[in-house]
């Protein structure tokens, strides 16, 4: 093995073989590799050291490459010559010890790429600032609002309003469950989004926007920190916070078709929501679709959201005995529970049965949408999971 003395940082020898000639060096290097034991080099040049230590004494070969932070030139490790490594170790900077490549963990690389992640971090936030700027969208009128927009507002703002009262935190960290499902919640916030009624705010986290080319045009509903985009009636934001959050009774007494339709969109949501919970106390995994929501809105002619939890309770207990009894197999029985519940249903209004009237689940308090709703607006509170919807409030 030929081994140039120039290639070698003969400045820095190990202490345990300054005793040698460099020449010396050189040739212990060249018998090592030659396939030497190391104990009889040990003996033959008087080096006290372990054999697993003893490839550690050469000097570092110099590689041609220089560090990009110190200008100096890389050196590396000699490998032994029965190392099992699946890896070389790559030259590296003798002073920071940098390595030529991506993933190098140096000091001066670890900085760089969090100064990069910053800056990029900065740019991102000046983007958002800009593209959500208040001064890009018109403001909607406090007079125009309709009674769903109100309704959905009241919801959001109790639910979300900050202590100061100027925005609207972010969905996903809300104490309190704004709708009984997430369809109903997604429909509320992209009523008011689509309305203009609501826009992120400015300062919203860089993590609440899709990181695609549409940034930060596209963003998830549940992570944006909202402002109201509203102008007050009587140029006072602090009293309309108030309308908004304690929406007029008389408004919505005046459109009682909007009151029945909005009192069964909330029921129907409710019985799915106790459908879903109830499934999945027993492991069964199910997608409620336009089927479940046609089962329900039928029954919701006839009972309430209560009574509907009776049938949904049976139909799951029916379902799952199916199952445990080996009569069916998991899906199927999950799939069977809505068809129990259209069944038991219709067997119940054709006979005339009075299903008996279960009390709200302790592990479904009601939403906010519902108590918004049916206690604050419509001051029937309990009436409106316990009776059937109608267009007689």
């Amino acid at each position: 093995m030929k081994i140039n003395i120039e290639k070698l940082d003969m400045d820095e020898i190990n202490p345990k073989i300054k005793h040698l000639e460099k020449n010396s060096i050189i040739e212990m290097i060249s018998k090592y590799y030659e396939g030497v034991s190391v104990n009889q080099l040990k003996k033959e040049y008087d080096i006290n050291i372990t054999a697993s230590q003893f490839v550690n004494l050469f000097p570092k070969k110099i590689a041609e490459e220089k560090c990009e932070y110190c200008d100096a030139n890389l050196i590396e490790d000699w490998k032994a010559k029965y190392s099992y490594s699946f890896q070389d170790k790559n030259p590296y900077c003798p002073i920071c010890y940098h390595e030529n490549h991506d993933k190098c963990k140096c000091n001066p690389c670890e900085k760089s790429r969090k100064d990069a992640l910053i800056r990029e971090e900065n740019r991102k936030k000046f983007i958002i600032q800009e593209h959500y700027s208040e001064r890009n969208f018109e403001k909607k009128l406090e007079k125009d609002l309709s009674l769903e927009d109100k309704l959905y507002l009241s919801v959001l703002i109790r639910g979300g309003l900050d202590e100061n009262i100027g925005n609207i935190m972010p969905v996903y960290t809300l104490d309190n469950k704004l709708t009984p499902t997430s369809n109903l919640t997604i429909e509320l916030i992209k009523t008011l989004t689509g309305r203009g009624l609501i826009v992120p705010q400015s300062n919203s986290s860089i993590g609440a926007f899709v990181d695609d080319e549409t940034f930060p045009k596209t963003y998830y509903i549940d992570r944006v920190i909202y402002r109201i985009n509203i102008t007050p009636m009587d140029s006072n934001y602090h009293n309309m916070i108030q309308r908004l959050m304690y929406p007029s009774q008389e408004d919505f007494e005046i459109d009682k078709n909007f009151c029945f339709n909005m009192w069964k969109k909330i029921a129907l949501n409710e019985s799915i929501e106790y459908l879903l919970y109830s499934l999945d106390k027993v492991g069964f995994d199910f997608r409620p679709g336009e089927k479940t929501n046609k089962v329900f809105e039928n029954l919701l002619e006839h009972y309430s959201v209560s009574q509907i939890y009776s049938i949904i309770y049976r139909a799951v207990a029916n379902s799952t005995k199916l199952y445990q009894e080996k009569k069916m197999p998991k899906k199927r029985a999950a799939n069977t529970v809505i068809t129990f519940c259209e069944s038991n249903g219709e067997r119940a209004i054709a006979e005339g049965w009075k299903l008996s009237k279960y009390r709200r689940d302790y592990n479904l308090p009601e939403t906010l949408i519902s108590q918004v709703f049916f206690t604050s607006i419509l001051k029937i509170a309990y009436i409106g999971f316990e009776e059937t919807p109608t267009p007689n409030i």
